[in-house]
């Protein structure tokens, strides 16, 4: 491995504006745990200032700060399609990693280039959701899409499903696609916060109609009546214009939080509910669960593979089908919900990432 040259790119990255908190921890989590435990003969980072400070690597690693992808849109799209392929052609290494996906579509990179993907939310909207995703927005993630297909050496994806999408896509597309390895996504035990248990629900909302924001307000309100539940409940994200929370106390919106108030929630709730029609892995019910909330989350190919049998899954069609994972829930012990999160952790951890990948590049 004493011969591997990497460049990874961060610079388009920045916690403030990250439209997924999640691919922003992927992300850094798998440089920083790349860069400690797999012997690169040169190692540079791309980041911005917003990451200065921020990243826990070697001293060796050569970081070098690049702004020009978080100055306005117009600065994205010059990055993305020729700033990214000059800094990175200045290093002299063999690969260029892309953590957040898509190669250029203006040009060849001219060395190797490893990208690693998500889903394709892209192509999902334009089948479900027509006309809510910005029209440019749509074309110019398609153009990218094919392009990665053609130009990249090697794609990793955090699931089994998001490798069957990327292939789906490129049968699609009628293009040839490269090698598409599974590496999955890595979590970290720590230590559990010190705090007491509250007898509060913990929901994830979103303005993009995949989260289903609105039905998971409306089944959490009937829920709410037909228990007579007393407790908190708190929904993190933003919401669709057209939605607003019932006028009943006890419920409260957080539009955004910092990762440490999040965890900090994680730690006091006793259930996080997880609606979604369509996602790559769907990180929040394996972050839930280490931290020792009971996840309640929807049935969807891929949460059945990320989760298996832990936890308590629902239909997105059906209220029964969520009452009854309600009541599980919160009648579920603690010591089931510590077995079920150090068998997740023995699942889905960095040193099974960190060797996928090393072994993908070689």
């Amino acid at each position: 491995m004493d011969t591997l040259s990497l460049t990874y790119s961060l610079a388009d990255q920045d916690f403030s504006r990250a439209k997924s908190v999640g691919i922003f921890n992927v992300s850094t989590q798998l440089l920083e745990h790349l860069a400690w435990h797999i012997g690169f003969s040169r190692l540079n980072v791309m980041i911005n200032s917003s990451l200065e400070g921020k990243l826990r690597l070697p001293a060796w690693v050569t970081v070098k700060r690049h702004n020009e992808a978080i100055r306005g849109k117009l600065g994205r799209i010059l990055w993305d399609q020729w700033g990214v392929y000059k800094a990175a052609r200045t290093s002299g290494n063999q690969w260029l990693f892309l953590p957040k996906g898509f190669a250029a579509f203006s040009k060849p990179p001219g060395f190797r280039l490893a990208v690693y993907m998500y889903d394709t939310i892209h192509d999902f909207y334009r089948d479900n959701y027509p006309g809510v995703m910005p029209w440019f927005e749509s074309v110019y993630f398609t153009r990218s899409l094919r392009a990665t297909f053609k130009y990249a050496d090697v794609i990793f994806t955090d699931s089994d499903f998001a490798k069957s999408e990327l292939e789906r896509a490129a049968r699609r597309f009628k293009i040839g696609i490269p090698p598409v390895i599974t590496a999955g996504v890595g979590f970290s035990g720590g230590q559990r916060m010190a705090v007491s248990r509250h007898n509060s629900l913990l929901l994830l909302t979103s303005v993009w109609p995949h989260k289903l924001t609105e039905r998971a307000i409306s089944f959490l309100t009937r829920w709410q009546k037909q228990v007579s539940f007393s407790g908190e409940i708190n929904l993190v994200g933003s919401l669709p214009g057209s939605v607003h929370l019932p006028r009943v106390t006890g419920w409260r919106h957080y539009p955004r939080l910092s990762e440490t108030k999040y965890r900090q929630f994680l730690a006091e709730t006793k259930v996080l509910l997880f609606f979604s029609s369509y996602e790559g892995f769907g990180m929040p019910p394996v972050e839930s669960m280490i931290a020792g909330a009971c996840p309640v989350f929807s049935d969807l190919a891929v949460t059945r593979e990320v989760m298996g049998e832990k936890g308590y899954s629902f239909s997105n069609d059906s209220y029964e089908s969520f009452a009854r994972a309600m009541e599980k829930s919160l009648s579920v012990s603690e010591e089931t919900i510590q077995l079920w999160a150090k068998q997740l952790l023995q699942r889905h951890n960095w040193d099974n990432v960190v060797r996928k990948v090393a072994d993908g590049l070689q």
